[in-house]
């Protein structure tokens, strides 16, 4: 203090600064509030970026398991009502056998020609499902399915 008092200049300029921190603390807030928003979209991109991510890793797992179903064997569902026409696999729903007319034993691998395989699970009903995307995977059983069920040539 005894500084401001042997130099005035000190206590104008301290006084200047004062006043303009003063008129331009509205401007400061709005930049304050800029900032905080574009902080506030980097979080929710990144947030979005690591959900992408996630979900994409989900789907690579999910069709590296309906590929091995396809290769390993499944049995492959038709409509109920038009056995020559394909259906697809519902979640919680039941798969019966034509011949019996009984749903499938649990632990039954089921696909259907869209890529999406399954288990059938307690309570004799389609779960775990898993998809795959590979077109040459699901031919191969299509194929494979038709000319097992087709009728010989008379």
């Amino acid at each position: 203090m005894k500084y401001l008092q042997r130099n005035p200049m000190t206590a104008v300029f301290f006084f200047g600064l004062c006043v303009c921190f003063a008129l331009s603390s509205g401007n400061l807030k709005n930049q304050w509030g800029a900032i905080a928003s574009l902080q506030q979209k980097s979080q929710e991109n990144t947030s979005n970026e690591w959900n992408l991510t996630l979900s994409q890793q989900q789907i690579d797992a999910s069709a590296k398991i309906a590929e091995a179903r396809y290769a390993k064997g499944c049995r492959l569902v038709v409509a109920k009502n038009s056995p020559d026409k394909f259906t697809t696999l519902t979640e919680g729903k039941a798969i019966f056998d034509r011949v019996r007319n009984a749903p499938l034993p649990v632990g039954t691998v089921v696909c259907d020609a869209y890529g999406n395989t399954a288990r059938i699970v307690k309570g004799e009903v389609v779960g775990e499902i898993a998809f795959t995307g590979n077109q040459a995977a699901i031919d191969k059983v299509v194929k494979h399915s038709k000319a097992k069920y087709s009728s010989p040539n008379l």
